[in-house]
């Protein structure tokens, strides 16, 4: 008799919490019911179709020859496109033969350079030196376009910053260029 009367004193001191309890109880066995019958299923079957998708993914790959890089190899193929641009920049004498080939590919396109202005600047950082040049031609549509592309074909480092073309005299059109171009410094005379 012990045990009811301990009981029922719990349960006239603790009404509250025991029926919280009891709630909280219940609550936590609908819970774990519904996570075993609709949860876990529904995450078991997505985790089964995103690893065969990672499985074709990686096929693909692999037939097409493509490979995961680490960072490692990553690092030692950016080492080497680096060093093939360094052999690539000419040294600073060759800035007068690039002039010359800008005069020669605007002849070959019947188009007159009369000037080029430039300004140069060390890029201490890369041990480089970059030079911005500026120049107007004018002709007709056809020749313009023969100078850009024989100056996207060359062999020489050249980026067109800014083209600008504007209409001329005698239904020609006159281009404005902005090229950029890199050298290794050496012996500079000014």
């Amino acid at each position: 008799m012990r045990l009811k009367e301990m009981l029922e004193q719990l349960w006239k001191s603790y009404r509250g919490s025991l029926i919280l309890l009891g709630v909280l109880l219940v609550l936590n066995l609908l819970l774990f019911t519904a996570l075993q019958q609709f949860i876990a299923p529904r995450v078991a079957e997505q985790e089964s179709r995103f690893l065969q998708e990672q499985a074709e993914v990686r096929q693909l790959l692999h037939k097409q020859g493509a490979t995961a890089k680490s960072p490692e190899q990553l690092y030692v193929l950016a080492t080497q496109d680096l060093a093939k641009f360094q052999q690539a920049v000419p040294d600073y004498q060759e800035f007068t033969a690039l002039i010359e080939e800008l005069l020669v590919l605007s002849s070959r396109a019947n188009l007159n350079i009369t000037q080029i202005s430039y300004r140069s600047e060390e890029l201490p950082e890369n041990l480089l030196l970059k030079f911005d040049l500026n120049f107007n031609v004018a002709g007709d549509y056809k020749q313009i376009k023969k100078f850009i592309h024989s100056l996207e074909q060359s062999v020489r480092l050249i980026a067109i910053k800014q083209i600008s073309l504007q209409s001329a005299d005698n239904d020609g059109v006159s281009l404005r260029l902005s090229l950029e171009t890199f050298f290794r410094p050496g012996s500079r005379e000014s």
